[in-house]
């Protein structure tokens, strides 16, 4: 039964990998979304959540899995656990092995280093450290679970083990050294090596179940707590000794657009779609914006639309809140979409007095490289959030977007000239006239055109 039941685990694991790597290969959806997906957790980036970060991914540092794997093997020793160290050895060693055997295979590179917030070296595919996480922490798990006795202390641990190990994963996206895909096929391999070792061990330990010596007592306990506050005190040495350096993301240098028909001459080297997850395009550009961020926000206080707040946790739960009860959330922050693979980090909107953000007016908006009289170009989107239903079957709270985004664009344009920002007001044709669907399945049509709007505040 034991082998039955690993088999068949360590088999669905393996195959979980295969998927990955299938699309790997192919170029399929789940790489396509790595770069909008690592790009969305960057948005989350704060000073406080990059340390804590840190110290999760030094977690699954090689140097302190090798001193927490010594002192564990030195405990078992004592115990005299040979068939465990024996186990150890092989979950991590051969792990090692598997990870560097992947590496060398795949070659993918590391996502951009300019925006990662520790340094890396060498191939991205697999995750070395998500996987060993695995191998160590899972192991270390299935040993506590094999020596508490109540289903409650066996559950608590292995909750505590997953949570870790997918916190572990979970940093190195987050510090932008890996692709959510690496640490995503790390899991699936990393879990079918350890199911594989932990069913070979557990049988073998059945089947020599007399021959194992045990030594118990308190003194075993006492060494096993002096063991594990040594092993915290070099993680805490380690993690203070390597601390975390903030730096801003690198900016690129201004591509400078003559004034006259500039769209034109940036539409051909810009994408004029937005993106969803995966890259396929959605709704095409209809607000083109030149001005600094303060004019942005000056014209549209002017106007009466408010500035949606930044992606953080706290801002994602209110507007989760706001949404479930519909309940008034001024500033709440839309679902980002994504041009050019970056989510739009700013965005605003207007909302009836006493709505919420189920029904309201939403510009996403992304700050581009292009520069034209020295002032910023911005590109967005702009549409009417009707209403929020459940879609039969999905059991998902989701936005019907008006497919007339045109009368959207339009109102738009006619309350920026309100304001005392606003100068000179245009037109850009960006596609031809289109039907499409944005990426919950809304239809949308236009007639392919966006305004183009000069903001200065300086006069008003």
């Amino acid at each position: 039964m034991r082998l039955t039941v690993g088999a068949a685990l360590a088999s669905v694991c393996l195959f979980f990998f295969l998927s990955v790597v299938q699309d790997l290969i192919a170029n399929e959806a789940v790489v396509l979304a790595d770069l909008r997906l690592l790009s969305l957790v960057q948005m989350y980036r704060t000073p406080g959540l990059s340390k804590v970060m840190l110290f999760l991914t030094y977690l699954g540092n090689w140097q302190v899995v090798t001193a927490g794997a010594s002192l564990l093997s030195l405990y078992l020793a004592l115990t005299r656990r040979w068939l465990w160290i024996l186990a150890l050895l092989v979950s991590i060693g051969g792990g090692e092995i598997l990870v560097q055997l992947g590496e060398v295979g795949f070659g993918r590179p590391r996502p951009d280093l300019a925006n990662a917030l520790i340094p890396a070296q060498g191939p991205s595919f697999p995750s070395g450290d998500a996987f060993v996480a695995i191998c160590f922490y899972g192991l270390v798990g299935w040993f506590a679970i094999d020596q508490v006795k109540t289903w409650k202390a066996k559950a608590a641990i292995a909750a505590m083990t997953i949570a870790t190990v997918l916190a572990i994963g979970f940093s190195r996206i987050y510090l932008g050294v890996h692709w959510p895909s690496d640490v995503i096929a790390s899991f699936g391999l990393g879990a079918a090596w350890l199911t594989a070792t932990i069913t070979f061990f557990c049988v073998a330990r059945a089947s020599a179940a007399g021959a194992i010596a045990r030594l118990r007592g308190a003194w075993s306990r006492a060494a096993g707590i002096a063991l594990v506050i040594v092993w915290a005190g070099f993680v805490g040495v380690f993690n203070h000794m390597h601390p975390f350096v903030d730096k801003s993301s690198p900016t690129n240098a201004p591509i400078d657009l003559p004034k006259e028909n500039f769209p034109a001459a940036m539409l051909a080297l810009a994408p004029r779609f937005s993106e969803d997850i995966t890259g396929r395009p959605m709704e095409p550009i209809n607000v083109i914006l030149i001005g600094s961020e303060t004019d942005l926000e000056n014209a549209f206080a002017q106007a009466g639309w408010e500035p949606t707040d930044r992606l953080t946790f706290s801002s994602s739960w209110r507007l989760v809140v706001a949404e479930l009860h519909n309940q008034p959330s001024p500033r709440a922050p839309g679902l980002p979409t994504f041009w050019q693979g970056q989510p739009n980090k700013r965005g605003f909107q207007h909302v009836d007095p006493g709505g919420s953000p189920r029904e309201r007016h939403h510009l996403h908006l992304w700050e581009t490289d292009f520069r034209v009289s020295g002032g910023s170009v911005w590109l967005g989107t702009v549409h009417f959030d009707k209403e929020a239903k459940t879609k039969s079957g999905r059991g998902l709270l989701i936005h019907q977007v008006d497919p007339d985004i045109d009368k959207e664009r339009d109102a738009l344009r006619a309350v920026l000239l309100q304001s005392k920002c606003a100068g000179k007001m245009d037109e850009a044709v960006v596609t031809e006239p289109m039907a499409g669907k944005n990426a919950i399945g809304n239809p949308f049509f236009t007639d392919g055109n966006a305004i183009v709007a000069f903001l200065d505040c300086r006069e008003g």
